[in-house]
């Protein structure tokens, strides 16, 4: 194990074993500043402490991609040349473990960069077309993979909340759906739980989607509010910021299909459905 959090002092250090000598450095993480990027790339930046490491050693870089589990070495890695075998020495001595620490920590810097956003500089895909002709919704999440999430934890498990919007820029409904999975540690995957409709403006709650076993509808509203105590607040907020995005992204990169306009056929024009009379005495 590399890592080794101090929770008094809310510091990581890092310790690998180099020409048969123990190195013990400061660790920062920083990862993309786009909020809606999953890339997955995350730096550790390593500063020597002077007792453990001799004092001509500098500072270290090193990217590493996540998904991977490899050192990133194309042209977006800010590895240094220098630090390459030194990069290398630290990536070989890794666990399990220490991928757990990377990936929390880039959840962290992620959530921090996506949480304080300018909505304005937020450039995220979006369905035009399936939100303008069909209503199509979107999660909070979807959009901002890492912003807060809510959770609620129901008989033992615990379940993702994945709140669901109407995104139509002039329409004033406060529906959303609430879509609940649990959370399968066992074999590393969500499933489906039930999906609730609620009016967040009216505190209406029904389900929406359910299986013959799903707990009845007060019990997991009752758990879903006391767990979330700022529910209502914070989905009036999160479909306000959605929608915000939306206008904006769509405003940069959705120009509608322009509608052709009906040209008025008058009395005594021939008809437009072709028999050759009048359209006074033919179809009007």
């Amino acid at each position: 194990m590399v890592f080794a959090k101090d929770n008094s002092l809310r510091e990581i250090r890092a310790t690998i074993i180099r020409d048969n000598c123990s190195e013990t450095y400061m660790c920062d993480f920083f990862s993309c500043d786009n909020p809606v990027c999953t890339c997955g790339s995350v730096q550790v930046a390593l500063t020597p402490i002077a007792d453990t490491v001799k004092k001509s050693v500098p500072s270290r870089y090193i990217d590493i991609d996540l998904p991977e589990k490899k050192l990133q070495k194309d042209a977006k890695s800010k590895t240094h040349e220098r630090d390459l075998a030194f990069a290398n020495i630290f990536f070989s001595q890794l666990e399990t473990v220490d991928f757990n620490i990377l990936a929390e920590q880039h959840f962290v810097y992620k959530n921090r960069i996506t949480e304080n956003a300018d909505i304005n500089a937020i450039d995220a895909y979006f369905d035009y077309p399936g939100v303008e002709m069909e209503g199509l919704m979107y999660a909070y999440n979807d959009i901002l993979p890492y912003a807060d999430q809510m959770l609620v934890h129901i008989d033992g498990m615990e379940c993702l909340i994945f709140d669901q919007f109407c995104l139509l820029p002039d329409c004033t409904c406060t529906d959303t759906f609430l879509d609940l999975k649990y959370i399968n540690k066992e074999h590393s995957r969500l499933e489906d739980f039930c999906t609730l409709k609620v009016i967040y403006a009216k505190k209406e709650w029904e389900f929406e989607e359910r299986s013959s076993d799903t707990l009845p509808l007060k019990k997991i509203r009752s758990l879903i509010e006391q767990q979330n105590p700022d529910l209502y607040s914070s989905l009036s907020a999160r479909h306000k910021k959605l929608k915000a995005i939306y206008w904006n992204c769509r405003a940069k990169n959705f120009t509608p299909a322009r509608q052709p306009k009906s040209e008025k056929v008058g009395r005594n024009e021939l008809c437009p459905c072709g028999s050759g009379k009048k359209y006074k005495k033919c179809c009007m």
